[in-house]
């Protein structure tokens, strides 16, 4: 028994040694295999975070772009209104000047106030049918238009030229890009 026991003293430090190192890699083997699932799970985070941040990245330029085509719109309306206004009150100040020197007609002082509801009752003109409001509108836009005089070249330069600084100042007050 004696052999059998020196026997196995001497295979017990191999097979301790065989048993320790099969526990150490195992565990050495679960802590690679653990770690090479966080890395990877961290790699998937970090390409979804780059997903996301390159839709954020194209959703705010997108964005960006409608702003800027909003505005821009905004900046043309505010502009065309601007110069509309100018070109209004070249016209009433023209139209002020004509009248001022007497040179209306009564008919064409009545036409300066009138709208063209005003107009298609003074005429009689039918309201409900279309063609008659479609000539009653192109009567009434060349009767107000023949209501104009010639002014003096002085005054119409002068007239021009208010006109020119109110359209600068539109241009100015709205640039367009």
């Amino acid at each position: 028994m004696d052999s059998v026991t020196k026997e196995l003293n001497k295979l017990s430090l191999p097979f301790t040694i065989l048993i320790a190192t099969i526990v150490l890699g195992s565990v050495f083997l679960a802590t690679q295999i653990i770690k090479q699932g966080s890395i990877e799970r961290q790699q998937q985070v970090k390409i979804e975070q780059e997903k996301q941040d390159k839709l954020d990245k194209e959703f705010k330029v997108q964005k960006d772009k409608e702003e800027a085509e909003q505005e821009k719109k905004e900046s043309k309306l505010e502009l065309d209104g601007c110069i509309s206004d100018a070109e209004q009150r070249y016209s009433d100040n023209w139209y002020g000047e004509c009248e001022a020197r007497g040179q209306l007609s009564v008919r064409c002082i009545s036409l300066h106030e009138m709208t063209f509801s005003e107009y298609l009752e003074d005429t009689g003109a039918d309201k409900e049918e279309f063609d008659a409001r479609f000539k009653a509108l192109d009567d009434f836009s060349n009767e107000k238009s023949d209501c104009s005089c010639m002014l003096p070249t002085t005054i119409a330069d002068s007239l021009g030229e208010n006109r020119d600084n109110l359209k600068d100042i539109c241009f100015k007050k709205y640039p367009q890009k």
